[in-house]
């Protein structure tokens, strides 16, 4: 049966058309990428490329290529689903244009992330915090409370979140973000692999690091009735009748264009009492109309209608390649903040 759209305008419609065009996109893509490499090397003389094919690297060209094509499976499979589910049509895609390509590897990043045993070194630092806060908070009476997670990704915080026994719903404004969630909600326990380091060849330490393949998800998904997953700007959410117990946010405040307007939303999203969990780290978008300071962020806060109740540190990588030589560590401010008023 498929889906309501999840674009009622046009402007909507033809976002989730650039993400399914970017999808298909990927393959040939990746091809072109790998035509320019094979066009550069072919300019070094012929005894440099002697030398470099002898220690195997046209070889691992061949088997990048192979990968890419694997992964390719997983975009056409995510694209049908599109098709599917919300009624995308290829008289439709003929008039897309396409997300641009780094923004699908960014998806295939995310299931490796959020889905799979690799992925346990990033979550295992992020998503105990804010589990341990609301498993605290709401104790024995915790079925059925309601959670949202904004800027949900592929969706397993949300999933976790949902196994404590919440009724969670999974918010995202971005197309691919959404659709990839759904997808790996279907999916058996490591039922599908990815080859998420195939698209950088820097810092890497051998072919067999790079071309190395990684099965999602690591777990069964089960008990899906405490989730629903949402498409849209989180904002639009305010005003209307829903209501939470708890907003969960995870790597999300610093993406406001404003952040003032997250915060008031999450306190419209909350009725008095309500907590605030929030993970990650200050790092500016590109055109924020107000950049804080972790000092000035903890300022505002109180002064909109919420009292920060407890505060953690962290340090965590993000979507990082752990085998490779280049390791990068967000500095993370996590709280507990509680709506103590309306107005």
């Amino acid at each position: 049966m498929p889906r309501p759209s999840i674009a009622s305008d046009t402007n909507e419609r033809r976002a989730l058309l650039d993400a399914v065009a970017g999808l298909q996109n990927y393959v040939p893509e990746m091809k072109q990428i790998a035509a320019r490499r094979r066009m550069l090397f072919s300019h070094m003389s012929a005894r440099h490329q002697r030398l470099a094919k002898a220690t195997g690297y046209s070889r691992r060209l061949q088997d990048v290529d192979k990968a890419v094509t694997a992964n390719g499976e997983i975009t056409a499979r995510i694209a049908k689903l599109a098709e599917r589910d919300f009624n995308v049509t290829r008289a439709e895609l003929l008039h897309s244009r396409a997300v641009r390509n780094a923004r699908v590897i960014e998806l295939l990043k995310h299931f490796v992330r959020d889905w799979s045993e690799v992925g346990d070194q990033e979550r295992s630092i992020t998503f105990p915090p804010i589990l341990d806060a609301l498993q605290a908070e709401f104790g024995n009476d915790i079925a059925e409370k309601r959670v949202l997670v904004p800027g949900a990704g592929v969706g397993r915080l949300a999933y976790e979140i949902s196994q404590l026994g919440c009724r969670t719903e999974a918010n995202e404004y971005s197309h691919l973000m959404h659709l990839g969630n759904i997808f790996v909600l279907e999916q058996s326990k490591n039922s599908c692999s990815v080859y998420p380091y195939v698209h950088n060849f820097s810092h890497q330490i051998s072919g067999k690091e790079q071309l190395r393949p990684v099965q999602f998800p690591d777990v069964e998904p089960e008990n899906r009735i405490r989730i629903s997953n949402s498409f849209g700007d989180f904002m639009r959410l305010a005003g209307s009748q829903h209501m939470y117990d708890a907003v969960a946010t995870l790597f999300f405040i610093d993406t406001a264009e404003n952040m003032l307007t997250y915060i008031d939303t999450i306190h419209q999203l909350l009725p008095p009492g309500g907590i605030w969990l929030n993970t990650g780290p200050l790092k500016w978008g590109s055109s924020p109309r107000v950049e804080f300071t972790l000092e000035e962020v903890l300022n505002i806060i109180s002064k909109m209608g919420f009292k920060i109740e407890k505060r953690w540190s962290k340090k965590a990588e993000y979507t990082a390649d752990s085998e490779g030589l280049w390791h990068g560590f967000y500095g993370i401010e996590g709280w507990v903040a509680r709506k103590i008023e309306d107005s």
